[in-house]
This record gives C-alpha cells, sequence and structure tokens, in this order.
C-alpha cells in the first residue's frame, strides 16, 4: 500500500511538472507569435517591410503552422518515447491520446476558419492566389531592351483602330483576330490593343458618384464600353491574350495625392470611410522576352481639356523607373526593378509625370517630394542644350481640413456639387523662374506665411505639359 501511494504520488507530481511545461511552453509560443505578428503588421505598414501582401499572408500562416507544430510535438513527446521502446510501431498509433485528435475534426475546424476568413474578405484567398500564380508562371524581371515609348512617331489612334469596321467588333475574339491580321510587329500590336482600350471604353464615373461598381469583366466593358480601372486592366489582358501575349493585372496603389478624391461626393467618402481610395488596377505584358507596363486608363484622357492632347500613350510601356513614380504593385515583383522599394520610398518621391522624362529633363533638387524651407523654396532642373521649351512653376498655399479622410484642404458641405473641387486654393501665385546658362532652370517660391505649400511645374511650348509638382513645408521664423 506505501508503495502504491508512493508510485500514485510521483504521478501526480510528474503530471503536475508536465502540466507547468506544457503551460510555459504555449505561453512561450503565444508569445513569440504575438511578437512576430506585432513586428511584421506595424514595418508593413510604416512601409519598412519590403515584402507584398501574398508574401506576409503565407508567412503568417506559416508562423501559426510552425507553432501548432512546435506544441503538437511537446504534447507528444512524452508518448512518443515510451511507446516506441515497449510497444510495436503499428501499435503506437492506437494510442488515446493520438485518437483524440481525429482527421475529419481537424479538417472541420481548418475549413471553419477559411470560411470565416473568406466572409470578411473573399479577395484575400483569390487575389493572394492570383498574384502568387502569376510571380510563379510568369516570372516577372526588369526589361532589358528599351521599348518604343514615348512613342514619338505613333503619337496618335492606330489607324488598323480608326478605321475598324464595325462589323468586326462582336466580340473579343473578333478584334483580336483583326488586329493580329493586319499588324505584325508585336509592339504595334500591343499599341494597337492600347489604343483600342482607350478610344472604345469611357470612364465610368458614376462608379465614383455613386459607390456602386458595375461588373468589371472584360465581356461586361467590352460591350458596354464603360468600365474604372479594373475594367480597363481586364479588357486590356483579355485582348492581350487573345493575340496570344503574355498580359498580367496587376492590381496595387498610386500615390496618395494622386487618387482622384475631387471627384467623390464627401459623402460617399463618409459612407465608405474604410476604403483605399488609392487601389488601382493596371497590366504588364511581355513583349519579345521583355515584361513592360501598361496603364490604360490613365492614357484614356478628356479630350475636352483645353491645350492638351487628346490622345496619350505616356503610360503604354513606359521604363519601371517611371511608372514607380505613381504607382506600387501589391506584388513588389510587378515594379520590375532592379532593386525592390518600399512604400515609404515610394510615396517620399518627388511625383515627377512622365513628360518630365520625355522632356529629357532631370530634377537636381529637391531630393523628396515633401521638403522644410525658410520662407523661399528652390528648384533646379536640368535640361538638353537644344531644349527650347519654357520651364514655370506655380504655387498654392494649402487650407487645413476639418473633418477629410484625406486630410485634403477644404471643407464644404457633404452634398456638395462635384464640379467644386475639395482642395480649396488660395492665393496662387507664380514662381520665378531664372535660366542659369542654357542647361539649368531654377526656380523659386516665396512664402508669405508658415503653412504647406503645393508647387506645380509645367512646361510651355505648342502645348502646356504638366511635369510634376512639389509639396513644401515653410517654416517663417
Amino acid at each position: 500500500m506505501p508503495e502504491s501511494l508512493e508510485n500514485r504520488f510521483l504521478e501526480e507530481v510528474r503530471k503536475l511538472k508536465q502540466k507547468k511545461r506544457k503551460r510555459i511552453v504555449r505561453i512561450g509560443v503565444l508569445l513569440l507569435l504575438v511578437a512576430i505578428l506585432s513586428a511584421s503588421v506595424y514595418l508593413f505598414f510604416q512601409g519598412n517591410l519590403a515584402i507584398s501582401n501574398t508574401t506576409l499572408f503565407f508567412s503568417i500562416a506559416l508562423v501559426i503552422f510552425i507553432c501548432s507544430l512546435i506544441v503538437f510535438i511537446f504534447n507528444k513527446k512524452r508518448s512518443l518515447v515510451r511507446y516506441q521502446s515497449d510497444t510495436h510501431p503499428l501499435l503506437f498509433w492506437q494510442n488515446n491520446n493520438f485518437k483524440r485528435i481525429k482527421p475529419k475534426y481537424l479538417l472541420g475546424y481548418t475549413l471553419l476558419i477559411i470560411a470565416l476568413i473568406y466572409q470578411t474578405n473573399p479577395y484575400l484567398f483569390s487575389n493572394t492566389i492570383n498574384d502568387l500564380v502569376n510571380s510563379i508562371v510568369y516570372k516577372p524581371t526588369p526589361p532589358i531592351l528599351n521599348s518604343p515609348w514615348p512613342w514619338q512617331y505613333n503619337a496618335r489612334i492606330d489607324p488598323i483602330i480608326a478605321n475598324m469596321p464595325s462589323n468586326v467588333e462582336t466580340s473579343i475574339q473578333s478584334v483580336a483576330k483583326y488586329i493580329t491580321q493586319h499588324q505584325s510587329d508585336p509592339y504595334l500590336r500591343i499599341k494597337a490593343i492600347h489604343d483600342y482600350v482607350i478610344s472604345r471604353v469611357t470612364y465610368d464615373l458614376d462608379v465614383l458618384k455613386i459607390g456602386i461598381r458595375p461588373a468589371q469583366d472584360a465581356k461586361t466593358v467590352f460591350l458596354t464600353h464603360k468600365g474604372v480601372c479594373e475594367g480597363y486592366a481586364n479588357l486590356f489582358m483579355a485582348l492581350g491574350r487573345a493575340i496570344g501575349a503574355d498580359v498580367v493585372y496587376i492590381r496595387g496603389k498610386i500615390r496618395r495625392d494622386l487618387a482622384p478624391v475631387e471627384l467623390i461626393p464627401k459623402v460617399v467618402r463618409l459612407v465608405n470611410s474604410d476604403y483605399d481610395w488609392t487601389n488601382h488596377a493596371w497590366n504588364a505584358v511581355k513583349i519579345l522576352d521583355n515584361w513592360q507596363l501598361v496603364d490604360t486608363t490613365w492614357d484614356d484622357r478628356d479630350s475636352s481639356e483645353m491645350g492638351f492632347s487628346s490622345y496619350s500613350a505616356e503610360y503604354l510601356t513606359l521604363p519601371p523607373q517611371v511608372m514607380s513614380i505613381s504607382h506600387f504593385p501589391d506584388q513588389l515583383d510587378w515594379q520590375l526593378l532592379p532593386r525592390r522599394e518600399n512604400y515609404n520610398t515610394f510615396e517620399n518621391k518627388p511625383l515627377l509625370m512622365p513628360q518630365f522624362f520625355i522632356e529629357s529633363l532631370t530634377l537636381i533638387s529637391p531630393a523628396e517630394y515633401k521638403t522644410n524651407v525658410e520662407k523661399v523654396a528652390v528648384i533646379k532642373i536640368a535640361s538638353s542644350p537644344n531644349y527650347r521649351k519654357k520651364i514655370v512653376a506655380f504655387s498654392t498655399k494649402l487650407q487645413k481640413s476639418e473633418s477629410s479622410f484625406w486630410e485634403l484642404p477644404g471643407s464644404v458641405n457633404l452634398l456638395e456639387d462635384n464640379q467644386d473641387t475639395q482642395r480649396k486654393l488660395q492665393d496662387i501665385k507664380k514662381c520665378e523662374s531664372q535660366w542659369n546658362g542654357s542647361t539649368e532652370t531654377e526656380i523659386s517660391c516665396k512664402f508669405a506665411e508658415s503653412g504647406d505649400y503645393e508647387v506645380y511645374v509645367l512646361s510651355l511650348g505648342k502645348k502646356i505639359s504638366l511635369l510634376g509638382q512639389l509639396k513644401f513645408h515653410a517654416l517663417l521664423r
């Protein structure tokens, strides 16, 4: 009896020690998991973690799996050692501890968690899987060959598209077939598809006004001739693949200050306060074994803009270094840069338009988008010796916003007409431009008050071209 009591006592002590070890391991694993997830989320939203949503998602899933595996192995370690020593391997799996975890229950809980996540965000899995497949299948790499950009000798709608018979436009396949029959050059084929999309599709502003998004699949956009960036990109991809080209749909963000917030009524922004208006979609297409970037949405200009050309191919196979100023893909491989850039770097770049590079200009200073200055902001731009245009700039002080999600200047009524901009610009002033020698322009913008100012840089020639915009914070002492 005493021996039996002693054995029972030792067994209880052993169980208590085992429970304590289990508790310590579980707490440690939990703290490790929380620390890893917190650090990852913090770095991701700060822009210091140069990974995509896809990589982050699968990394978190992998961490959870590894932690769960550690807990499982620890719980079964003692049983594993004991049964492997004195039990036949086939009888080992009949242990009651292993019977507690049945595959059907594990599968059921897993499917339940997946269903809950899918219900919360149905696009998480589809977008993540699509992005992952695109990266694995298409293997994006920076282009080696230069494209015909900026298309100076083809700065108009392709005649094949302009003169396309109406009976051809019955389906995406028939349009693609017509293009391949009448154009053999691989770059001009892609340009023809680009021109078809921007000439046949009109941006659906009602989506911004009322916040309701119709179907944006390629077939719907082809038939209705209306769409938003998603629809433009889907139609371009469908036409490109129909001619046999490798085309990828890219989702990502644009610069915060380029989001079309002024077109969205304030009531819609408040109702959809959790929506990220910088979301955007564009394409990558492989031409002669080189990946090139295309944004048909941004090339679909309003022909009624006085002083601006109605046709644009600025975002057709432009260099990745130029595209990366305004477009930030979720899948960082599609930056097509030799070295990936994080979101902070993206937002801090001087906001230069493609036209700036088309005119072969170089920004000497400032080096960042927003700069602190005292009274005067100085912008220096270098040009080629034969540059004949005049570079000018205008500055305007940004007013503080009372209740804007985007912290944009201005305060308006909830039912304000869309024609009234959310940017209430006051005291628009022309900056002083001075030509230092034959290749450098120095622009001086004087600020009378402390605050934030926005400076727009333009070139004046046969037409007015926006070259870029910069921000300055004036600190008057």
